[in-house]
């Protein structure tokens, strides 16, 4: 993978430890904000860029890890930690799966184990818990795109999907979240690897951090949001794409 805008960060060597061995860099005594995109998805599942691509612009957006994603499959992040490992790259991801629960999609992270689909929100969340894993809620209350329209007891809330040109269902996420005294976390919901980064949640981590640590802080809501809108271009796209999915499926059936 050519190293880009973000080249001189790319290699082992570059930094003062590799994330992805577990050793997350930081001073004694300190703590690090690490910038995550948490919400990303790939050509495994519904995404229209690869695994190596999707890598390349997380690091020229500066990002210090990410997670992928992709709807009911862990593939696209073996192939992930493959490349990670094989080039040498520092930077931390995260296994990821946007799950189809019963009720809508659940962000599950951190375990390696593909949690089964179409159980309720409840049983999924205790799947990921009892194995050590966290469980956010994707955009919820938006229309049209498989959300729940209720907070189940999870570890917490995308308040922030870079994918709401207009904002309205990430600010009932907040009040929802903030009423249930959830974690609130942003993803850029990211299907081209132009758009990753576009939501970053920024979680606090202490010296030697791994990444149970990680999910620890994002469960004790030791984190803040960055954002920035997709632009309309880039969700016009996406959403062509998306329609001429659906459209194909149809003629298939």
């Amino acid at each position: 993978m050519g190293d880009g805008k973000g080249g001189a960060r790319t290699k082992e060597g570059d930094r003062p430890s590799n994330r992805r061995s577990g050793g997350l860099r930081s001073r004694k005594g300190s703590s690090t904000p690490l910038r995550l995109d948490l919400h990303v998805h790939s050509s495994f599942s519904d995404g229209r860029d690869g695994i190596e691509e999707i890598l390349k612009a997380a690091i020229d957006a500066s990002l210090d890890g990410i997670a992928i994603t992709d709807h009911d499959t862990l593939e696209g992040y073996f192939e992930a930690e493959r490349i990670i490992r094989e080039e040498g790259l520092d930077l931390l991801v995260i296994p990821g799966v946007e799950v189809s629960t019963s009720e809508g999609h659940l962000l599950t992270l951190g375990i390696r184990e593909l949690p089964p689909s179409g159980r309720s929100p409840d049983e999924t969340i205790e799947f990921v818990r009892v194995r050590g894993g966290i469980s956010i809620v994707a955009h919820p209350y938006h229309l049209f795109r498989h959300a729940m329209y209720r907070i189940p007891d999870c570890d917490a809330v995308e308040v922030y999907n870079s994918k709401y040109i207009f904002g309205i269902a990430n600010l009932w996420a907040k009040r929802m979240a903030e009423r249930r005294g959830l974690p609130m976390v942003a993803g850029s919901d990211s299907h081209m690897a132009k758009t990753v980064g576009l939501g970053v949640t920024v979680v606090d981590v202490e010296e030697g951090s791994d990444l149970g640590d990680v999910l620890a802080s994002i469960r004790g809501g030791r984190v803040k949001i960055e954002s920035k809108r997709m632009s309309p271009s880039a969700f016009v796209s996406q959403m062509v794409r998306w329609t001429k999915k659906r459209l194909r499926r149809r003629l298939n059936k």
